[in-house]
C-alpha cells in the first residue's frame, strides 16, 4: 500500500532542498576565492558629538553643523549602470566654535551645500568614486563647499552614511 506525502512533509522536503542549495552556494563562492566579505566597509568617521569632544582636547575646538541631513544623489551613468548609481549620504560639517554669524551663513546656504554635493556625485560614475576614495571625494567637497561661503570656511566633511545603493 502506497503512503501519500502530507503537505507537511513535500514542505519540509521544499526547505531542506532550500537549506542544502544555500549552503552549496556559500560554499562555491568561497572556494572560487570570489566571496570578499567586508570588501566595500570603510571606516567609520567619528560621530559630531565625538568630534567636537575630541577637538575640546586640543587647541582647536571645532562645532558640527548637521543641518544638512540626508541626501541621496545619483552618480554619473556607465555601463554597468545605464542610469546611474544611487548615493546616500549624511554630510556633517565641522566650523570653528563659537562662530555665530558663520552657523547662520551654512544654515541660509544649507540647500546651495546640499546641491554642491548632489552635483559633484552626479559627476563621476560609481566606479571613479570608489577608485578616487572617501579621503579624496571629501577633500574635493571641501573646496566646492568653501567656495560658496563668505564668513569663514569649514574645516572638514564628514560623512555618517556614505552608502552605494545598486
Amino acid at each position: 500500500m502506497k503512503r501519500r506525502l502530507s503537505l507537511n512533509g513535500f514542505l519540509c522536503l521544499v526547505i531542506a532542498a532550500l537549506i542544502i542549495a544555500a549552503a552549496i552556494g556559500t560554499a562555491a563562492a568561497f572556494a572560487s576565492k570570489k566571496a570578499a566579505p567586508g570588501q566595500n566597509l570603510r571606516d567609520a568617521d567619528p560621530t559630531p558629538l565625538e568630534a567636537v569632544n575630541l577637538s575640546r582636547k586640543s587647541d582647536s575646538e571645532i562645532a558640527a553643523y548637521t543641518g544638512i541631513g540626508t541626501i541621496r544623489a545619483v552618480t554619473a551613468p556607465d555601463e554597468m549602470n545605464p542610469s546611474g548609481t544611487t548615493v546616500v549620504i549624511k554630510p556633517w560639517l565641522s566650523y570653528p566654535e563659537g562662530d555665530t554669524d558663520f552657523y547662520e551663513e551654512l544654515a541660509r546656504k544649507r540647500l546651495v551645500i546640499s546641491g554642491t554635493i548632489v552635483s559633484y556625485f552626479s559627476e563621476y560614475t560609481k566606479e571613479q568614486l570608489l577608485s578616487a576614495g572617501e579621503e579624496k571625494i571629501k577633500d574635493e567637497l571641501l573646496s566646492r563647499i568653501n567656495s560658496q561661503l563668505v564668513l569663514g570656511k569649514i574645516s572638514r566633511v564628514y560623512f555618517t552614511d556614505y552608502i552605494f545603493l545598486n
